[in-house]
């Protein structure tokens, strides 16, 4: 089974709107999930986690949801304690996306800050989002570095982009395996586990851009093979 951990602050869902409209992309991306794994797929809350649950037998990996809310919302390491419990233990496949992405490193010493401010007369490509800071908002190029989370991929992937905020520093413990002009750590891996994180959504994907859907079907292959420690020399 895959553990989806939905790290949305419940501030952000007092927004009727919002509300229902994550309710229906969380949907979406469950069925997406259990889909291109073949395995049932669970929604678990971060306030209702324990870090018993990725113990389970019957959890195969877990990926976070990306969110809406600022770090500054949360209490992270009163809030995500159990989680931080178990990225520190587990052997299993874990993903972070997006703002799980830059969760996973910050709970293992990284940092994360805004992209930036736009500069006068620079175009948002989506003002209804913090606006007036510069953001990548749409299908993007990454380069990636050689991963089994980029198999069969022979030049750069084109994924979807939804965020203003990024990580600037890594913890010793990750590695950067993708990266662009704007956003110089796209995807992360821990160097002795299958701890992953990218900035970017692969979930968000479709006909004309299906690179987000290889990386998923890659990433949920990898807990049937076995997989070498990522080498210090990569960055």
């Amino acid at each position: 089974m895959i553990l989806f951990f939905d790290l949305e602050h419940p501030k952000a869902l007092e927004d009727s709107a919002y509300r229902s409209e994550r309710r229906e992309t969380m949907e979406q991306r469950r069925r997406l999930f259990q889909e291109l794994s073949g395995e049932p797929c669970r929604v678990c809350h971060y306030s209702e986690f324990r870090k018993e649950d990725l113990r389970s037998p019957d959890i195969s990996s877990l990926v976070t949801s990306g969110n809406r809310s600022l770090w500054e919302d949360y209490a992270l390491e009163e809030d995500f304690a159990e989680f931080r419990g178990a990225l520190e233990e587990t052997a299993k496949p874990v993903l972070g996306i997006c703002g799980g992405h830059q969760l996973i490193a910050m709970l293992l010493g990284g940092e994360s800050a805004p992209l930036g401010r736009l500069a006068k007369g620079d175009s948002d490509p989506y003002p209804q989002y913090a606006p007036g800071y510069l953001k990548e908002w749409g299908y993007y190029e990454v380069e990636c570095s050689p991963d089994p989370l980029f198999s069969g991929f022979s030049g750069p992937i084109v994924v979807t982009e939804r965020h203003f905020w990024h990580l600037v520093r890594l913890p010793e413990s990750l590695r950067v395996i993708a990266r662009n002009r704007i956003c110089p750590i796209q995807a992360i891996r821990h160097v002795s586990n299958l701890i992953y994180g990218v900035q970017f959504h692969p979930e968000f994907h479709d006909a004309d851009h299906p690179d987000g859907r290889r990386v998923l079907e890659n990433f949920f292959s990898l807990g049937r093979t076995f997989v070498s420690p990522l080498s210090p020399e990569v960055s």
